[in-house]
C-alpha cells in the first residue's frame, strides 16, 4: 500500500483507497464468476448444438437426401472446436495463474518493480482462446441453421 495514502493527517485518503481495494476485489469475484458461466454455456451449448445436429442429421433428413452436407460437416468442426479451445482455455487459465503468482512474489516480496508490469503469454492465450471458443460456437449454429434451412424441403411433413 502507498505509504503516503496510508498516513494522511484524517485517513480519508486511506478510506478511499480500502473503498477502492473492496470494489475492485467485488468486480474481480464477479469476472471470475462470469469467466467461468461463460466456459460453462459454451461447453454446454456446443456439446448440445452437437448432439441435436447429430440426431437432426440421423432422424430427420435422411444424410443421402441432404443438400450441402458440407456444411453441416463445417458446422461439427466447429463445434468440436469451441469445445476444445474452451477446454483447453480451462489449462492455459490455471497456468496463467502459476505465472502470476510468480509475478506478484517478485514485484510485492523481492521488489521487482517489472514484474508488477508484465503480462504472461498464457493470459493472453486464455484470452484468445475465449474469442476463439465464442466465435467458433457462433459460427457452428449459424452453419448448422444453414444447413437446416437449404434441407427445409426434405423435411418431413407431420401430417
Amino acid at each position: 500500500m502507498d505509504e503516503e495514502h496510508q498516513n494522511s493527517p484524517d485517513g480519508s485518503d486511506s478510506d478511499e483507497y480500502e473503498l477502492y481495494y473492496k470494489e475492485e476485489e467485488e468486480l474481480s469475484k464477479r469476472e471470475l464468476s462470469n469467466i467461468e458461466n461463460f466456459d460453462k454455456a459454451i461447453l454446454s451449448l456446443s456439446s448440445a448444438g452437437l448432439g441435436l445436429s447429430l440426431v437432426f442429421i440421423k432422424n430427420v433428413v435422411k444424410l443421402a437426401e441432404a443438400n450441402y452436407v458440407w456444411i453441416l460437416h463445417f458446422s461439427w468442426l466447429l463445434f468440436v472446436l469451441a469445445i476444445t479451445s474452451t477446454l483447453l482455455s480451462y489449462l492455459s487459465a490455471q497456468n496463467a495463474l502459476d505465472t502470476q503468482r510468480e509475478f506478484n512474489e517478485k514485484y510485492y516480496l523481492e521488489g521487482d518493480e517489472e514484474a508488477g508490469q508484465q503480462i504472461s503469454f498464457t493470459s493472453r492465450l486464455t484470452r484468445f482462446l475465449s474469442y476463439v471458443s465464442v466465435v467458433t460456437y457462433i459460427l457452428a449454429v449459424s452453419s448448422t441453421a444453414l444447413f437446416i434451412w437449404f434441407n427445409q424441403e426434405n423435411i418431413p411433413s407431420s401430417g
